[in-house]
């Protein structure tokens, strides 16, 4: 196995990496009860100059690769964790188990065509860790039947940030809990129709916990802000003077104002929704 499982603490502008070599085995999956052959250390500082380091090696302690995760796991009450679909070489569920809680969660798919393997490992990712998450990114995973926006939606994240795909319908978000949600996307097809029927449900009662939707992708061309604003009895606000931007004041049906800033730069068009 060329990649050794590396655990990095950092405190203010120092670190100290840890890798732990593994022994060889015939199976693709990383044993997480194997104790490891031997543990490089890598101390040092980085400011913005220049970066220090210094390496040396220590004993194993006898620990196995799960105790060396808990005994670090001890120094702090919450892990971010990112996992790589494709790249993981352990059980998920055992490694749920042995970390703390996991506030934020990070899963990129680096997979230009996924297939129903990733899918299902994307969703195998994200099912244990869902319950605890607070903060989750997902960059270019597959949704599905069985992983959806809204199964994610169900939890009661603080930040839902992906990216937009062609099979993600707004709508799909209506019975998200999240308090804030970012997306975003690369080419220039976006639905202003259907980002219009999600202002619209806000408007009858949707999305109480909602305090902030920011949405950006990429067009050349100005889009028609028009059918954005179909029917949401938007005030527009003409004391806001920026290029490019344009701000208006919306309200539903419990008396709760949001202001929504549309925005066109050269390349890049964007949509910011935010509780006032």
């Amino acid at each position: 196995m060329e990649e050794q499982p590396l655990i990095c603490v950092k405190i203010e502008r120092s670190f100290v990496e840890f890798e732990l070599e593994m022994p060889e085995n015939n199976e693709n999956i990383l044993n997480l009860t194997d104790v490891p052959v031997s543990v490089g250390v890598k101390r040092g500082t980085r400011t913005v100059n220049e970066t220090r380091e210094v390496e040396s090696t220590i004993s194993n302690q006898g620990m196995t690769l799960i105790e060396w995760i808990r005994h670090f796991g001890s120094l702090t009450m919450y892990f971010d964790v990112d996992f790589f679909v494709g790249l993981i070489e352990f059980d998920i569920q055992t490694f749920h188990d042995t970390l703390p809680k996991v506030r934020c969660l990070s899963i990129t798919c680096l997979i230009d065509q996924p297939d129903e393997n990733d899918i299902l490992e994307a969703q195998n990712l994200l099912r244990p860790f869902l319950p605890d998450v607070r903060h989750l990114q997902l960059n270019s995973v597959p949704l599905s039947e069985n992983l959806s926006l809204q199964h994610i939606g169900m939890a009661n994240l603080k930040v839902l940030s992906f990216e937009y795909l062609s099979n993600v319908r707004f709508v799909d978000l209506c019975t998200c809990n999240a308090e804030s949600i970012i997306i975003g996307k690369k080419g220039d097809q976006m639905s202003l129709v259907d980002l219009n029927r999600f202002f619209k449900l806000w408007i009858t009662g949707s999305n109480p916990r909602l305090e902030e939707l920011f949405i950006e992708w990429d067009t050349e061309t100005i889009p028609d802000w028009n059918i954005l604003l179909k029917g949401l009895k938007a005030e527009i606000d003409d004391d806001e003077d920026e290029e490019g931007t344009k701000y208006f004041t919306i309200q539903n049906n419990r008396d709760i104002s949001a202001e929504i800033k549309i925005h066109h730069s050269e390349d890049t068009a964007s949509v910011r929704f935010e509780i006032i």
